[in-house]
């Protein structure tokens, strides 16, 4: 029985493989499926790992990683049902198929994880969230974190909020490289070389999170120490207030959230 299977090694895939091999799985206990040719040629050489198709893949494997396009989940569901027995796990990152809906394809109850992780799986710093149904115990929700950690940090929530961490973790990199190429810009607008300014933009944000995690430090108690009485930073913050900011920032998530709702029904 191998630990763990892949079915679907594009982006997203090959980052969990990567980084997973690069932490507690050794290569043997992996077994993968792509529908690719090329693409598993590749992946193959590259991490010298096994390649079968998808129904045996879930037969081979205790846990399977399913890390198709949602377009791609039906005729993929249909065809390893027949390998989804009651000890089998299926963790599914496919964005928007539902446990409802991935259990309405196969055709039979199965242990399901949906896990929404981001982009920044490919070097370790990713958030997701992590729900799983009724069928999955304790025991094997812990096995699930534990085998993700490796990934970056994961959160457990219920289903009804996926949409969120979507919108909180999936999108959330895009608003903050919005913000990076604001502050950039802002340096280039009061004279700072371009590659200078993102330097020191990149480094400011790098750094902030940084102290943040070795301070474990609130972000409210971490901004006042820079808001000193009648200084600068207190004259930009209040700008920012003026032009609600804040609010504009919340409510773009919200109309993510929104979007990821309407792309699961």
């Amino acid at each position: 029985m191998r630990q763990i299977g892949i079915i679907g090694l594009g982006n997203m895939g090959e980052a969990l493989l990567r980084t997973l091999l690069s932490s507690q799985v050794q290569k043997e206990q992996v077994i993968c499926a792509e529908s690719k040719t090329d693409r598993a040629d590749f992946i193959r050489k590259t991490y010298e790992v096994d390649f079968t198709a998808p129904v045996q893949v879930v037969s081979e494997a205790h846990k399977t990683i399913i890390a198709v396009k949602p377009q791609d989940a039906e005729g993929l569901l249909r065809a390893i049902s027949p390998s989804v027995e009651d000890s089998k796990l299926l963790i599914s990152i496919m964005a928007g198929i539902t446990t409802s809906s991935i259990l309405s394809m196969l055709g039979k109850p199965a242990k399901v994880v949906r896990v929404m992780p981001n982009i920044c799986v490919q070097v370790a710093e990713g958030a997701m969230g992590i729900s799983p149904n009724y069928h999955v115990t304790a025991e094997e929700i812990h096995e699930v974190g534990q085998l993700l950690k490796p990934l970056g940090t994961v959160v457990e929530v219920s289903e009804g909020l996926m949409d969120a961490v979507t919108a909180l973790g999936g999108s959330g990199p895009a608003f903050v490289l919005h913000f990076l190429e604001a502050l950039i810009d802002a340096g280039v607008r009061m004279g700072l070389p371009r590659d200078k300014s993102r330097l020191l933009a990149a480094q400011t944000i790098k750094g902030t999170m940084k102290m943040l995690e070795v301070e474990g430090m609130h972000p409210t108690l971490m901004k006042e120490m820079v808001t000193s009485p009648g200084g600068t930073t207190i004259a930009g913050l209040i700008y920012l207030e003026e032009e609600g900011f804040k609010g504009k920032l919340v409510r773009a998530l919200e109309e993510a959230r929104n979007r990821a709702g309407e792309l699961s029904k």
